[in-house]
């Protein structure tokens, strides 16, 4: 049975509170154990391994995207419109805002074979979803996802896929969890290993946005994409095949980083949300609105992960990501309540069930 009653705000907190690792370990010691601190690391405050392939950092005129690699974004790839405007730039990246939508977005941005050829030997992603500490705080992250979707009520408990499985911890959760059939697809090889050992768990080696519902099957009662929508070319083309493959009633577990979250509202050109492989950085009312176009309803939403030590630091005049925190006490008001009840924190949680 879960721990927690989705309906009662407090109880949820609490589940939520178990997988932050600024909250459970302070930054410092999170961000040392799961390999994002150091040169060429997320939190280090430069550009990492991958990020290098793409944007030179030429030390005269300052990161350079190595143009034949780049291709421009003509339109908002949620509502369509050209009506934009120039939000922040972050390591050669450009991040434009739709003035329609409110949806943030990557223009240019690395060609899609370009991408993919990255993305097979992401060397920084597979350090640290390998981590033990990580890989523990993932495990009670997937539960926790899987009693939402439970308390949601899906059609059956048979076929559940995870689209970007990574190390595949969701699948195992899931399978431990009484799911019949968990079905997992990533593009990075680096995982593939990982599962020769897993039973219980298909993994698909593949590309997100060629999936094929006639092959992977049309009746899944969940398909659950964890920090993946924002990676995607075409996010039209992707929810329609998932639209084919759910059954009617089927849940559409989506999580995100929150572009209007407290942390990037403050740090903005610091936070290292805006990557190279980021194309898409959803607000709440974006993302509620690229599921309505395609008939998906709202079935919970939420955010998770306060950053809450990341942010004390900065507005203790630090480094956000070095875990300095908030000795004095000084900012003891921001609280993981008052970010998750404002919809402030880092990544959003949204479950949309196929209408």
């Amino acid at each position: 049975m879960p721990k927690f009653d989705i309906r009662n705000f407090e109880e949820r907190l609490r589940a939520i509170n178990e997988f932050d690792g600024n909250l459970r370990y302070g930054a410092g010691a999170f961000h040392s154990k799961t390999n994002r601190t150091g040169k060429g690391r997320p939190s280090s405050g430069g550009m990492i391994r991958e990020h290098a392939k793409v944007v030179l950092d030429t030390g005269v005129e300052r990161y350079q995207r190595v143009e034949s690699l780049w291709e421009a974004v003509d339109a908002c790839p949620v509502c369509k419109s050209t009506d934009s405007e120039m939000f922040l730039t972050r390591f050669g990246l450009d991040i434009y805002r739709c003035r329609e939508c409110s949806h943030r977005f990557l223009n240019p941005r690395v060609k899609y074979a370009e991408a993919m050829r990255i993305y097979a030997d992401d060397k920084t992603a597979s350090d640290i979803y390998s981590q033990p500490l990580q890989v523990e705080i993932d495990e009670i992250k997937y539960q926790y996802g899987i009693d939402l979707i439970d308390q949601l009520n899906p059609p059956a408990r048979n076929k559940i896929m995870d689209i970007g499985c990574g190390a595949g911890v969701f699948l195992k959760m899931a399978d431990r969890n009484g799911w019949a059939q968990c079905v997992g697809i990533d593009v990075n090889e680096r995982y593939a290993s990982m599962y020769e050992e897993t039973k219980g768990v298909q993994f698909i080696s593949a590309n997100f946005e060629s999936l094929e519902p006639e092959k992977l099957g049309t009746d899944y009662d969940c398909i659950a994409m964890w920090s993946v929508l924002e990676h995607l070319y075409d996010l039209h083309g992707i929810l329609s095949v998932m639209k084919k493959m759910l059954k009617k009633g089927g849940l559409l577990f989506i999580l995100v980083p929150n572009v209007e979250s407290l942390a990037t509202r403050l740090m903005r050109e610091m936070s290292p949300t805006f990557a190279w492989k980021h194309l898409a950085h959803f607000s709440p009312a974006s993302l509620k609105r690229l599921m309505e176009i395609h008939g998906f309803e709202c079935e919970h939403f939420e955010t998770v992960i306060s950053e809450i030590d990341n942010i004390k630091s900065y507005l203790s005049g630090e480094y956000p990501y070095n875990g300095y925190g908030d000795p004095a006490g000084i900012f003891d008001f921001i609280t993981p309540e008052y970010i998750h009840k404002n919809l402030l924190g880092s990544r959003m949680i949204g479950i949309f069930r196929n209408a």
